[in-house]
């Protein structure tokens, strides 16, 4: 049996913060001791290039609504992102 620590330790998680017109504007994803904070002013450019470090040894992507906005918006984006791949857990369908 598995503990809620040894599971968070296999996963990304995350959150991303949207404009309507789907320009991303916070990113905050964690992967055990690393943490990715975009806000302000950053390049597009720069959210896969952190999300992919992340994700490169994470089992699960794991946030809050990730099935219906997070991981659509990052798909379209940028389709070749790692946590593309990666098996997700919902806590919107969880709670």
């Amino acid at each position: 049996m598995h503990t809620a620590e040894q599971l968070l330790n296999r996963c990304v998680l995350l959150d991303l913060e949207v404009y309507p017109n789907g320009k991303i504007i916070k990113v905050g994803a964690v992967y055990q001791d690393d943490v990715v904070s975009l806000k302000g002013r950053f390049r597009q450019s720069d959210i896969p290039k952190m999300l992919n470090k992340l994700a490169r040894k994470a089992d699960f992507v794991l946030g809050h609504n990730l099935l219906n906005h997070d991981l659509p918006i990052l798909k379209k984006q940028f389709p070749r992102l790692r946590l593309n791949k990666l098996p997700v857990i919902d806590t919107l369908f969880l709670s």
